[in-house]
């Protein structure tokens, strides 16, 4: 840990892929950045993310959930290259599409109406039908009788790139401190943060914490209505099933990794602060698998990853200053959207930094929606 700057221009709480994506924007404005997190860099649940960029699936029934994913998503390629200093597509990167599979009539004709509410709005995609399901994965179930083709989906490692965004911030000379957060409060020099052993201000204070937001003592303001929901995700290794695009069935998705192996997910189960994984989570899990993929059922078991998703009321995040002290920024409540959301988040905190409101995603996103914070 290298030691802490007398002078940040702006603290961030939480160093998951939230907190290094707004860092590594702030950074790239002129800014001095110190991180803190209780954890270290990408340990909560950005580790246990499956890194899907799938708006056009996530935000079927948000609309405007699907329109923030889409911006967010035209931002991926630029901000990658970015973060890596190379226009070359890292491997844990990749833009394949996805396919979500249909294996009842019903589910065929929903899949067939977004297809045509796609093509009415200039989305691309394709509603695949019989023998060119399996043609286009040849492990689906042979039960499929349609399945959605979104080729501009695609998807990233949230460990690789945490990692890769961390990495940007040090060169710049970012600063990480591991310890939890005991108060926030407004002070003359802005917004003062104290942990256990230290206390420091900088003019802005960035809460990126997640579903521990809601935990933070921050003086006069009440407690942001964000809550964790837990999310276990199971990886396949051996002869895990191989993929060429993310597939979706109606009880679980699965997401094809560089070496071979493949993620299966997620529970949803609202439990609190549990982090523990499940003999019930994953029989879940490796039942739907098997039901998607049936080669599944001879693939080896790797690992099992469980993180606590921070959602807020509408699912959506809360992005904006803070009505009580001047200079905090809330940058919470991304849910299942996190990576997804990255780019766009670390954009619209920049401009909230600089002194700019003028995005109308702004507005959308305000704190303020749940009361005065």
């Amino acid at each position: 840990m290298l030691e802490t700057p007398v002078n940040p221009d702006v603290i961030v709480v939480g160093a998951g892929i939230v907190g290094c994506a707004v860092s590594d924007a702030l950074l790239r404005q002129g800014c001095r950045v110190h991180l803190i997190d209780p954890r270290g860099v990408g340990l909560g649940a950005t580790q246990a993310s499956a890194g899907m960029l799938t708006p056009f699936s996530e935000g079927r029934h948000h609309p405007m959930l699907e329109a923030l994913g889409a911006r967010s998503l035209e931002m991926y390629d630029a901000f990658v290259a970015e973060t890596i200093a190379s226009p070359d597509r890292p491997s844990w990167y990749a833009r394949t599409g996805s396919l979500e599979v249909a294996v009842t009539d019903l589910e065929g004709e929903e899949l067939r109406a977004r297809a045509a509410d796609h093509a009415s709005r200039g989305i691309d995609s394709e509603c695949i039908t019989g023998a060119d399901v399996r043609r286009a994965e040849a492990e689906v179930t042979p039960d499929a009788v349609a399945a959605l083709l979104v080729p501009s989906h695609g998807h990233v490692s949230a460990r690789e790139l945490t990692a890769a965004l961390w990495a940007s911030c040090e060169r710049q000379g970012a600063h990480l401190d591991v310890a939890p957060v005991r108060r926030i409060s407004a002070s003359a020099g802005g917004v003062t943060v104290a942990t256990d052993t230290t206390s420091f201000s900088a003019g802005h204070v960035v809460l990126a914490a997640g579903g521990w937001t809601g935990q933070l003592a921050i003086e006069g303001v009440p407690a942001l209505p964000v809550r964790p929901v837990k999310g276990q995700l199971l990886r396949l290794a051996g002869d895990a099933p191989r993929l060429a695009r993310i597939a979706w069935g109606s009880r679980c998705y699965t997401v094809p990794i560089a070496d071979g192996s493949l993620l299966v997910g997620a529970t949803l189960e609202d439990v609190g602060f549990d982090e523990q994984p499940t003999v019930g989570g994953m029989r879940e899990l490796m039942d739907a698998v098997c039901g998607l993929l049936p080669s599944a059922a001879r693939a080896g078991f790797a690992d099992v990853r469980v993180g606590l998703r921070p959602a807020s009321p509408d699912a959506l995040p809360a992005l904006g200053h803070s009505s009580k002290i001047r200079g905090l920024i809330y940058a919470v409540g991304h849910y299942r959207n996190g990576v997804l959301l990255a780019p766009l988040t670390a954009e619209l905190v920049r401009k909230l930094v600089v002194g700019s409101t003028e995005d109308p995603a702004l507005v959308a996103l305000s704190p303020q929606r749940f009361g005065e914070l």
